[in-house]
């Protein structure tokens, strides 16, 4: 363990804040610190890497953290690695500025393949443009909502869309100031918390009473009257409103402006990093995770037929021709490489008998032909295995896929319909969830890769999707903003179990918005790819 002696921050010039991050640093997985010192903005800023979203969570509600921002103006945001590496890809330029490297003020090396690091100006600029296209596109689609309600005298409605309009901004307000949006957060609340922030806010609000606006309470005035089949005649009301939102808009454009600036200009400065921990001793991940195989199981032959990286973790993708090798001993092996390596890099483990691969062939050699190959081989028991006998030539072809596809889709049908039920009773929705996602995988990577793999852990399935077509990482956002750590949640749901549910609306609409848009990538993949003619002919 780390000795509090050795870890200093010179820069943060606050004894109380140092005394704090020592002890978080010996009791967390914290892997990078940054900070700002107050320069445009009234607040310092400290940002904390952290490996896990669960300490996210429970760090961000400490006592400490509003007493720090109270009397020494320093704002601390908890983020967990693979957040920040997902918004540094989205161009966020929040975490373009204030996690630059020369803002560095700690770093543990033991996580050495989750350390954030900038990108190239050019690079990261292509991002940013992005940011801020979207931001414009979507501000313009609404305002072009709300013209056609204003034409359409549509008064009820034009001022609950301002409200989501004006919601809309706030949300890039607190991301470009605070990093992070408010959840479930009244626009009362919002504007009264980016008000230190940004003092000109004020002038734009008038203020009814003691935490509400004028503007806000007509919000709610118009909701009200909606749910009550009335109408709110206060058009006169629309410039009032539209200029406020104008104001928030502008806020915004000039935010992105002094961002762009400050992070161009660091981009090119470097420093010194002036805390680090003491390196581990070189892992041969790879040699152990087959030291490990060769413990748990007894392979004729191991193959690593693909390697790739995921939030800077290296992933194995290996083939294990093996007797008696089934999914538990899997789990098993895969569990016991990630203690050994302190979680630095993942398995993906398939593994079938010589005699299976070798009966199944006339279904999936297009897979198997690919993978195992004398250049992939890492790994022979002997030097006299039997070659496999290839089938020449070879038609690859869709068994049963008809099946495997109904089998999904009607699943995501009842998961809907369970999801949508008038009781709001969610019982058993967790098991459809976990099925559903099952049966996305394995026929996804069917349709792709003409193999089915066995019933394998979710996250090995993901991965293998991702082997099969590396577009459907696009998707990887939702598995990580998920509620809980969805992988387990999966695995776990795929049992019977006996109790209440503790799942509410919120936790459904994540489920929910999951098996749409896998659905519907299933859906172009074999119907509008035409894979299913042949048995709509029949």
């Amino acid at each position: 363990m780390k000795t509090l002696e050795k870890i200093t921050f010179p820069e943060l010039e606050n004894e109380y804040l140092e005394n704090i991050l020592r002890e978080l640093v010996n009791k967390y997985n914290i892997i990078q610190l940054f900070f700002t010192r107050k320069s445009s903005s009234a607040f310092s800023s400290l940002i904390v890497n952290l490996e896990s979203s669960m300490d996210v969570q429970k760090l961000q509600q400490s006592k400490w953290v509003r007493k720090v921002k109270e009397n020494f103006q320093i704002t601390v945001y908890f983020i967990f690695s693979s957040k920040l590496h997902h918004y540094c890809s989205l161009g966020d330029p929040f975490i373009g500025f204030y996690c630059r490297q020369s803002a560095v003020i700690y770093e543990n090396k033991e996580f050495e393949n989750s350390i954030f690091t900038q990108w190239e100006w050019k690079k990261y600029k292509k991002r940013f443009k992005a940011y801020e296209n979207n931001f414009y596109h979507d501000h313009e689609l609404h305002k072009w909502q709300i013209k056609n309600l204003i034409l359409e005298t549509a008064s009820n409605a034009v001022f609950t869309s301002y409200s989501r309009l004006i919601e809309y901004d706030l949300q890039y307000l607190e991301e470009l100031y605070l990093g992070s949006k408010s959840v479930s957060v009244s626009i009362n609340e919002r504007i009264a918390s980016l008000s230190p922030y940004i003092p000109v806010i004020q002038r734009y609000f008038v203020k009814s009473s003691k935490g509400r606006y004028f503007l806000t309470d007509l919000f709610e005035q118009a909701k009200e009257a909606s749910s009550d089949d009335e109408a709110l005649y206060r058009n006169e009301m629309f410039k009032a409103v539209g200029e406020a939102e104008e104001n928030l808009c502008d806020l915004i454009g000039d935010r992105l402006s002094e961002l762009k600036k400050l992070i161009k200009k660091e981009y090119t400065e470097k420093k010194e990093v002036l805390c680090l921990t003491d390196n581990k001793p070189t892992i041969s991940v790879l040699d152990t995770a087959v030291q490990i195989i060769l413990q748990r199981a007894e392979p004729e032959q191991i193959y690593l037929f693909h390697e790739t990286t995921s939030n800077d973790k290296m992933i194995y993708y290996l083939l294990l021709i093996a007797e008696n090798a089934g999914n538990e001993k899997l789990k098993v092996i895969t569990d016991c490489l990630k203690s050994k390596t302190d979680g630095k890099c993942n398995l993906v483990l398939i593994s079938h008998s010589r005699y299976w691969i070798q009966n199944n062939l006339y279904e999936y050699q297009s897979f198997f032909e690919k993978i195992i190959k004398e250049n992939y081989l890492i790994y022979s028991s002997n030097e006299y295995h039997p070659e496999f006998h290839w089938e020449e030539p070879h038609k690859p072809y869709y068994g049963d896929l008809h099946i495997f596809y109904k089998s999904a889709e009607k699943c995501a049908e009842q998961f809907s319909a369970t999801a949508h039920n008038n009781e709001e009773n969610y019982c058993g929705l967790g098991c459809l969830f976990a099925q559903f996602f099952l049966s996305f995988c394995r026929t996804y990577i069917f349709v792709k890769t003409y193999y089915m793999p066995n019933y394998l852990s979710s996250k090995t399935l993901w991965n293998l999707c991702i082997y099969a077509d590396n577009d459907i990482k696009k998707y990887n956002y939702l598995l990580e903003t998920f509620w809980t750590e969805i992988f387990p949640y999966l695995d776990a749901n795929r049992t019977v179990s006996h109790g209440l549910t503790r799942l509410d609306a919120e936790k459904v609409s994540q489920m929910e918005m999951i098996v749409k848009k896998l659905s519907n990538e299933l859906h172009k993949l074999v119907i509008e790819g035409g894979l299913l003619k042949i048995y709509e002919q029949d």
